[in-house]
């Protein structure tokens, strides 16, 4: 099966079909004669052997540990529940090819398979211009606007307003969307498979207009950042491993085009329509609703 995630195609092979588990990736299933680079092969079910030494990179989340192995051919990841079952994988330089024992036989596999369908889209899309953000993204037309910080900063709530009070308005992805800097040297923000809590698996894109920091505060007000601190703050919501050198230099590098190429703001807050008001007349001045 192939998935087209950003413009950019992912191959899995060895899934029979699509378990009603992994849903969240029927709507990227890729048609035919689809024209998306393949980006990255991932192999199911595959004999692997358990990675040897300390680990580069440790962890926990969501109720699972994953530990990854940098090597100099590429790397190797394991991903254990807490419940017990271990998944393995095993990728090649630029994660081009993907070898995991997953089968997505069961409940933990389907989600070791999804989750390192993720890791594999992240770094392997790394040399095509493409990031995946931690952040909710909101489109109006054919354009969008990005809110980002930390878990429970009020991201989703801030999208949630818009959708309610923006004529026309559409939730892109409330998790996990991509950024692509495209030929044009525009930046385009896609919906992805990996929306958090929200169940919202939009394959789409929009221009992206502007980018919002979000932070609470007692009044409305956007800021707009300097071009390192929106770098800034754009890397500390982005996917990636510091440690492993040749990816981290890839998507920094996006991350400084798209802090180059799109207006970032901070925007303190109060969750109500006078935030709204702020966020939604910098974008418009940024060229969105156009």
């Amino acid at each position: 099966m192939r998935f087209d995630i950003a413009g950019l195609g992912v191959e899995v092979v060895g899934l029979d079909g699509l378990p009603p588990l992994m849903a969240n990736l029927a709507p990227f299933a890729a048609k035919a004669g689809g024209a998306a680079d393949v980006v990255c092969t991932v192999a199911c079910g595959c004999r692997l052997a358990d990675a040897c030494g300390c680990p580069s990179l440790e962890n926990t989340f969501d109720g699972k540990t994953l530990r990854l192995w940098l090597t100099p051919g590429g790397c190797a990841a394991a991903l254990r529940f807490n419940g017990g079952g271990v998944y393995r994988l095993r990728a090649s330089g630029g994660w081009r090819f993907v070898e995991t024992d997953c089968r997505a036989a069961t409940e933990a596999g389907c989600m070791a398979l999804g989750d390192f369908i993720m890791i594999s889209f992240i770094y392997s899309a790394a040399s095509y211009g493409t990031v995946l953000v931690h952040a909710s993204s909101v489109a109006v037309g054919a354009s969008a606007a990005l809110f980002i910080g930390p878990s429970g900063v009020g991201k989703s709530t801030h999208s949630r307003l818009w959708l309610r009070h923006v004529a026309g308005a559409r939730l892109l992805n409330d998790d996990q969307p991509a950024l692509r800097v495209m030929p044009d040297g525009g930046v385009n923000v896609y919906g992805t498979p990996w929306s958090g809590k929200t169940p919202c698996y939009l394959n789409g894109h929009a221009r992206l207009r502007a980018v919002f920091r979000m932070v609470q505060a007692d009044e409305n007000m956007a800021v707009r950042l300097t071009g390192a601190q929106a770098f800034c703050a754009l890397l500390d919501m982005t996917s990636l491993i510091k440690a492993d050198v040749g990816s981290f230099s890839m998507i920094s590098g996006t991350v400084a085009a798209i802090a180059e190429r799109v207006g970032t703001y901070t925007l303190y807050n109060r969750p109500d329509l006078g935030a709204v008001a702020a966020s939604h007349g910098v974008f418009r001045q940024c060229g969105g609703d156009a």
